[in-house]
């Protein structure tokens, strides 16, 4: 069901493609200083580690991060999967965005320097799109091609860019919300613990 397809210099490239009958599935893997990111075309699942838990639905994405050597989890529910998976060293992404990237007031500011895992999900829009049909097409180079790092440089600017205040609620700690936010926002929600 997972198939690696891809990787150099710390990227790696997965897919996941398949039909689960009957029962879910769960795998587990360590992660190291890596950010994945999971753009999800069909199927269900959640994604856990030690304080962080997304849940992905078909045309969402999802990215996590832990601390080095956390295990996460990620079970997938019965019905057909599709997603394009990819693995971004968390040395990349300083050393492409610099030290002024990692001291902003996002959830990834943290994690970026090291201090605590990070998780977020939202809607799949153009630049989540645009990645997962570049993954989707593969390519048999051992380097990752320009089209593909173009891409990724826009969506990680975009997401490093945003603020606590544009970001979805539960992105700073996984499915976390505070009292006031479900008052306002859905008067029948409740707390999922």
């Amino acid at each position: 069901m997972f198939e690696c397809w891809w990787q150099n210099e710390g990227f790696e490239a997965w897919r996941l493609r398949g039909d689960l009958r009957g029962a879910s599935r769960r795998w587990q893997h360590r992660l190291h200083d890596e950010l994945w990111l999971w753009i999800n075309a069909s199927g269900e699942g959640v994604v856990w580690g030690k304080d962080h838990r997304i849940f992905l639905k078909p045309g969402l994405f999802g990215c996590f991060g832990g601390q080095e050597s956390e295990d996460w989890k990620w079970t997938r529910l019965p019905g057909h999967h599709e997603a394009e998976i990819l693995i971004i060293p968390r040395e990349h992404l300083v050393r492409h965005f610099g030290e002024a990237a990692a001291a902003r007031n996002t959830p990834f500011a943290r994690w970026l320097r090291g201090e605590q895992g990070v998780s977020f999900t939202g809607l799949a829009g153009r630049e989540e799109k645009k990645l997962a049909a570049l993954l989707a097409a593969g390519w048999r180079s051992k380097s990752m091609p320009a089209a593909v790092q173009r891409a990724l440089g826009r969506w990680v600017e975009r997401i490093l860019g945003a603020t606590q205040d544009l970001m979805p609620l539960a992105s700073a700690k996984g499915r976390k919300r505070r009292p006031k936010t479900v008052r306002t926002k859905n008067t029948t929600s409740y707390q999922i613990q």
